[in-house]
C-alpha cells in the first residue's frame, strides 16, 4: 500500500529538482528524505528515481506515479477535511497551528487561551517553524492556520489558494554591544554602522536574507560575520563584540545585559506578521482561531503601545 507521505516527498523532490531541495522546504533532513523514498521505491517495487553526485530525476515509473500524486493527495485531503469539518460542527476536534519561534509566546498562546475559553472541547496543537516550511505545510493539508512574517526587502511568496491577514507590523532596532559609541545616541542610521562585522538571523528554510538587502538599502554592503536563525544566540554574539544586528521588537523581549537597543533611523524596516490559513478547507472552528489569532495581535500591539 501507497504511504501517502512518501508520495508527497517524491513529488516535492520532483518540483525542486533534488532530495537537497525538498528536504530544505519541508524541514527534514536529507538523509531522512532519502531514507523514506528508498522506503518508497520498495513498496511498489520499481526504481523511481535516478541518483546523481547533485541532483536526481524521476524515472520512467518516478513520473508515472507523480502524474497521479495530485489526484491522489487531493482526495484524501479531502477526506480528511470533511471528517475534520464533522468534528468541528460538534464544536470539537483538533486545530493545527504552525507558529515562528518569537510568535508562539507572544500570539499563538494567547490566541490558543481565548479559543479554549469559549470552545473547550477544542485541542489546538502548535508546532514552530518558520515562514517557508509553514506555507508548505499550510497548502499540504498538514496545518490548519499559520503565523508567518515578512521583511521589508523580502516578501513573502505568492501562493494560490492561500489567504493571509495582517495581525500586526513592527519596526525592527539595532543590537549593540554595551557600551558601543552609536548608543550615545537616541536612534542610530544603519549607514553609520557600515564597518562594523554584522550578525544575520536567516530563517533555515529561507535564501533570502533581511539583514544584506537592508543595508544595501542604505546604501552600502554589509561584512556578513555570522548567520544565525536564533536571535538568542545572535544576542549572545554581540553582548561578546562579535558585532551589530538588526531585530524586530518582538525578538527582544529578554534582552542580554550585554548588549543595548536603539531605534533605527530615517524610515525604519519593518516585519509583518499574518495568519495565513486556506479559505477552501475553512471549517468553522478554523474561522474561529483565526478569530483569536486576530485578537491576540490586536492585543500584542496595545501592548507594545503601552511601552513606547
Amino acid at each position: 500500500m501507497l504511504d501517502v507521505r512518501r508520495l508527497r516527498l517524491l513529488r516535492e523532490v520532483d518540483r525542486r529538482g533534488s532530495i537537497a531541495a525538498a528536504a530544505q522546504a519541508l524541514a527534514f533532513t536529507p538523509s531522512a528524505v532519502s531514507q523514506q523514498l528508498a522506503k518508497l521505491e520498495r513498496e511498489v517495487g520499481v526504481s523511481l528515481l535516478d541518483r546523481g553526485p547533485r541532483s536526481v530525476r524521476l524515472t520512467e515509473a518516478g513520473r508515472a506515479l507523480v502524474a497521479r500524486a495530485d489526484d491522489i493527495l487531493a482526495r484524501v485531503a479531502e477526506a480528511e477535511h470533511e471528517l475534520r469539518a464533522l468534528a468541528h460542527e460538534a464544536g470539537s476536534g483538533t486545530l493545527r497551528l504552525a507558529s515562528f519561534p518569537t510568535a508562539a509566546a507572544e500570539i499563538a498562546l494567547p490566541a490558543v487561551d481565548l479559543l479554549r475559553s469559549r470552545s473547550p472541547a477544542v485541542e489546538v496543537m502548535v508546532t514552530e517553524t518558520d515562514p517557508l516550511v509553514a506555507l508548505a505545510r499550510l497548502k499540504a493539508g498538514d496545518v490548519d492556520a499559520a503565523l508567518l512574517f515578512e521583511y521589508d526587502f523580502v516578501p513573502l511568496p505568492t501562493e494560490e489558494g492561500v489567504e493571509l491577514t495582517l495581525l500586526l507590523e513592527e519596526p525592527l532596532y539595532v543590537v549593540l554591544p554595551r557600551g558601543h559609541r552609536a548608543a550615545r545616541r537616541r536612534s542610530v542610521a544603519l549607514a553609520d554602522l557600515a564597518d562594523e562585522a554584522w550578525i544575520q538571523s536567516t530563517p533555515r528554510s529561507s535564501c533570502r536574507p533581511f539583514t544584506a538587502r537592508a543595508c544595501r538599502a542604505a546604501g552600502f554592503e554589509p561584512k556578513i560575520a555570522f548567520d544565525f536563525d536564533d536571535y538568542q544566540a545572535m544576542q549572545n554574539l554581540i553582548a561578546g563584540g562579535a558585532g551589530v544586528a538588526m531585530a524586530p521588537e518582538m525578538a527582544l523581549q529578554t534582552p542580554h545585559p550585554g548588549i543595548e537597543v536603539r531605534p533605527i533611523a530615517f524610515r525604519p524596516p519593518k516585519r509583518r506578521i499574518y495568519a495565513a490559513h486556506v479559505p477552501a478547507a475553512t471549517t468553522p472552528l478554523v474561522s474561529e482561531l483565526l478569530g483569536a489569532l486576530c485578537e491576540a495581535g490586536a492585543g500584542r500591539i496595545a501592548g507594545v503601545a503601552a511601552t513606547v
